[in-house]
């Protein structure tokens, strides 16, 4: 069995939960708690997978690669940065 979690759910949701065990869905408000939470996880899980997927498709949707030189990079960095600040 798992550790107790004292939580405080306001008056309309315990009377929810309570509503949902009296009507014989669930034995307990424990239940009732467990499944919610299961619930909130998957679609929590399904959505972070959902934004992955986006950023897959822009990602190949934004064009060819292209190669590129680190070293190259690093000293166009450091050039810019070595600018004297525009007024």
């Amino acid at each position: 069995m798992g550790r107790t979690l004292t939580v405080d759910l306001g008056e309309e949701l315990r009377s929810f939960v309570e509503g949902l065990v009296a009507s014989g869905d669930y034995r307990t408000p424990s239940e009732v708690i467990r499944e919610s939470v299961r619930t909130l996880r998957e679609r929590t899980a399904a959505s972070k997978l959902e934004e992955l997927r986006r950023l897959i498709a822009e990602g190949e949707n934004s064009g060819d690669a292209v190669e590129w030189d680190r070293d190259v990079f690093m000293d166009k960095l450091k050039g810019y940065s070595q600018r004297p600040a525009s007024k």
